[in-house]
């Protein structure tokens, strides 16, 4: 069964956050989240992809390679079981499914406030869609809760892990009640990426939606 990650890619959890004020008590978590955003301008990783059942039941899984450069642009590349790739030009995301021979395009800021690509842009935004809540500790990596203001949302619940060193995981929960678990590994931080990466033409003798 092939799954489509269009809601996904509109939906991507590298957020945005301010210092908070110095009185202002802060978890570690927070605090690396913070850090981590603050200091990184480009991210690239290479990431494997689980989509299962709320029960645990494994419905699909994938890899492939991740690249982000802040603010707004990135880029997914699906190596398998399906082939496909979402790019963000900063203005329009791009989704291209190899094997079906089309291209669903779409302005970035259309569903940005209500999926969790509106925690790709500033503090504001972050808090004006989702509460964040600290959840736990294990083996360094802090995991937050980020949880969506808006009925509209696909995702009911992210859940966001970092460490000293930045995004180790991410887990979406969506309104199907299934799961997606988004892990990294490979990871560069603040390395040159090609302008290429974050620019797509559309392929000749495929079918383009949207616009």
């Amino acid at each position: 069964m092939k799954i489509s990650f269009i809601t996904l890619f509109i939906a991507f959890v590298l957020v945005s956050v301010n210092v908070l004020a110095a009185d202002q008590k802060i978890s570690v978590g927070e605090t690396y989240l913070e850090n981590f955003l603050a200091n990184t301008q480009t991210f690239e990783a290479s990431f494997e992809q689980t989509l299962r059942t709320h029960d645990g039941e494994i419905l699909q899984q994938t890899e492939g390679m991740f690249y982000l450069n802040r603010p707004g642009k990135f880029r997914w590349n699906y190596k398998s079981p399906y082939e496909q790739t979402i790019v963000s030009d900063g203005a329009r995301v791009w989704i291209h499914d190899i094997e079906l021979k089309q291209v669903t395009v779409q302005k970035l800021d259309v569903s940005l406030p209500s999926s969790p690509m509106a925690l790709l842009e500033d503090s504001a935004t972050l808090h004006q869609n989702f509460t964040v809540v600290p959840l736990d500790e294990h083996a360094g990596v802090y995991r937050l809760k980020l949880l969506s203001k808006s009925k509209e949302s696909d995702f009911g619940e992210i859940v966001v892990g970092l460490d000293a060193k930045g995004l180790r995981f991410m887990q979406l929960h969506d309104q199907f009640e299934q799961v997606t678990d988004i892990v990294f590994s490979d990871i560069s931080i603040n390395t040159k990426l090609s302008k290429n990466l974050f620019e797509f033409l559309p392929p000749e003798g495929v079918d383009v939606f949207g616009g």
